[in-house]
């Protein structure tokens, strides 16, 4: 299967990565947990996803419509740093499962693009609004087939070489989201340990947005570990590898 390919200038791109997490356009209230819409289905390619995140956004859009307009204003998902997170919690799942389980369409996207922009260009950073549209299409739906299809099930399948006794449970949305854990390893139904699979960028980066990402990480991944009595290990998959193959050691340490 083929990668989206970013085509942005990579300066300017990730010029907008700490606005991206301060205006929360990547929480899973503004675009859904993408990760579980992409599990949904077998996509043949990845126009076949994109499409379908897409229709799933205008599906939501017709659900909408059958709430009164006060209702739909407390499911609004532009202006996050706004939202009540209280009246969140108090909705029924009927309605704060219209946005976390379907997508966005082109316009939506294209609005939060706009979004990033004004405020990419109250703070002088210079990119142009269309590049901002992209970015934000790029990092919710190319970059979680990226990711997810292409990186997570390639890096799967290269464990499941080294360790044909051990199963490997993909975790659902919101378990990712509280202890940002991909998957767990199980040996019959002895839990062994947790993992999470990032790229080489993830590994090396000092950039101060991720290395925010990586604290938040590490405070969900203890949080795990406290809770299940179990490591979390970073799996780092590039190039069709895995760029620290000393992991499986810590697995098999784990191994009765």
């Amino acid at each position: 299967m083929e990668e989206f390919i970013n085509k942005l200038d990579i300066g300017r791109f990730e010029s907008t990565n700490g606005l991206w997490n301060e205006l929360m356009l990547n929480d899973p209230w503004s675009v859904g947990y993408v990760t579980r819409l992409i599990e949904t289905n077998e996509f043949r390619d990845k126009e076949e996803w994109e499409n379908y995140y897409y229709n799933s956004g205008k599906e939501r859009e017709r659900q909408l419509l059958a709430f009164s307009p006060d209702i739909r204003e407390k499911l609004d998902d532009e202006q996050l740093v706004r939202r009540n997170k209280t009246a969140i919690q108090q909705m029924g799942w009927n309605l704060r499962n219209l946005n976390f389980n379907y997508g966005r369409t082109i316009e939506q996207i294209s609005r939060k693009g706009k979004i990033l922009f004004e405020t990419a260009r109250s703070r002088g950073i210079a990119i142009s609004e269309s590049e901002c549209v992209e970015a934000v299409r790029f990092r919710t739906i190319c970059q979680t087939w990226n990711g997810v299809i292409i990186r997570e099930r390639k890096t799967i399948d290269s464990l499941r070489k080294s360790f044909p006794t051990l199963s490997f449970r993909k975790t659902d949305g919101d378990f990712d989201y509280e202890y940002a854990v991909d998957y767990q390893l199980f040996l019959n139904d002895s839990l062994i340990c947790g993992i999470q699979i990032k790229p080489a960028s993830y590994a090396n980066s000092e950039a101060s947005y991720v290395l925010n990402a990586k604290a938040a990480n590490k405070r969900k991944n203890d949080n795990y570990t406290n809770h299940f009595g179990v490591p979390v290990f970073d799996i780092i998959f590039e190039r069709g590898e895995i760029q620290n193959p000393r992991i499986k050691d810590c697995i098999k340490e784990l191994l009765p």
